[in-house]
C-alpha cells in the first residue's frame, strides 16, 4: 500500500485539502468531509460515539466538530499514512 498526506494548497484549494500520494492528488473541499478525513489520521470527533462529526450530538454542534477536524488535520496531516482508499 502507499503513503498519503493531507496538505492545504491556498492556491489550488483554498478552503479544503489536497490527499497527496507520490504526486497525485485528490480535493476534499466539502467542509462535511473534514471529520472523515481526519479520522484516518485519528481524529475523533466526539468521544460518546454517537456522530460522525457531521451532525450534532448530546455533547457537541456539528460545526464545532468540523472545526476541530480541520485543526486536527493542520497538526497531524502530514504525517504518512496507508491509503484507506483514496487512490485505489
Amino acid at each position: 500500500m502507499s503513503k498519503i498526506i493531507a496538505v492545504r494548497d491556498p492556491d489550488h484549494a483554498p478552503c479544503g485539502w489536497l490527499v497527496r500520494e507520490n504526486g497525485r492528488d485528490r480535493l476534499v473541499d466539502s467542509d462535511w468531509d473534514f471529520p472523515g478525513l481526519a479520522r484516518n489520521w485519528g481524529f475523533v470527533p466526539c468521544e460518546c460515539g454517537a456522530t460522525d462529526g457531521t451532525v450534532d450530538c448530546p455533547h457537541k454542534k456539528a460545526g464545532e466538530m468540523i472545526s476541530a477536524a480541520w485543526d486536527f488535520l493542520e497538526e497531524h496531516g502530514t504525517t504518512p499514512i496507508e491509503d484507506p482508499g483514496y487512490f485505489t
